[in-house]
């Protein structure tokens, strides 16, 4: 955790992470093993910024608040029981939960084609990550038609990501959140931001 980002993805990358891995450690020791910068906040300090950025995404919307969720928290949690039957993971169930509530929010748009919950999972998963995967590799691992891929994906995404011409409901939930985060003082302030590095320049002249 820092104390303060430069934009509102790296906060919530940062507090959906911290401490989801059981055993004391943040699963962010990795990204900060070594020495750590001046900004880097660690211990109740950490655990306390992961809950700010947390008090600010739960006054978003369900829906928005879900669609960041799936964008920027990890799918998956390791498990460390030990057992011989546990496959070394399972999944994340904040991630689940939001999952559920864009699934509930899409079915609407696709009432009148086949339902497929592994296909609209699928598709809301990569777009809200970037993830590019073909329709021919969608269609075979969801066991449809590219057809029936395509369809999906466009109801789907022209909500969630928006077209040319419409922002779609990611983008209001993003901008929301930054702006929520630049209020609170946890993400930099971009005006500030330019003004330090003209002050730089300046200085360097």
């Amino acid at each position: 955790m820092r104390e303060q980002y430069p934009n509102a993805p790296g906060a919530l990358r940062d507090a959906l992470r911290h401490a989801v891995e059981r055993g004391g450690m943040s699963s962010l020791g990795v990204l900060h093993q070594g020495v750590p910068s001046a900004s880097t906040l660690t211990g109740t300090d950490a655990t306390f910024q992961a809950g700010r950025i947390r008090a600010q995404l739960d006054k978003l919307q369900p829906l928005a608040r879900a669609l960041l969720v799936i964008a920027y928290a990890p799918r998956t949690l390791k498990c460390t029981c030990g057992a011989r039957c546990c496959a070394g993971s399972y999944p994340n169930p904040e991630a689940e939960n939001a999952m559920r509530e864009v699934l509930a929010h899409v079915a609407p748009l696709i009432a009148r084609r086949a339902a497929n919950e592994a296909l609209d999972r699928a598709i809301i998963g990569n777009a809200l990550t970037r993830t590019r995967e073909t329709a021919v590799n969608l269609a075979q691992r969801c066991g449809v038609n590219r057809h029936t891929v395509a369809a999906h994906v466009a109801a789907i995404e022209a909500d969630l990501i928006g077209t040319r011409q419409v922002a779609g409901k990611f983008d209001h939930a993003s901008a929301r959140i930054e702006t929520l985060l630049r209020d609170a003082g946890i993400v930099a302030d971009a005006g500030a931001g330019a003004a330090a590095a003209n002050d730089a320049t300046r200085c360097a002249a």
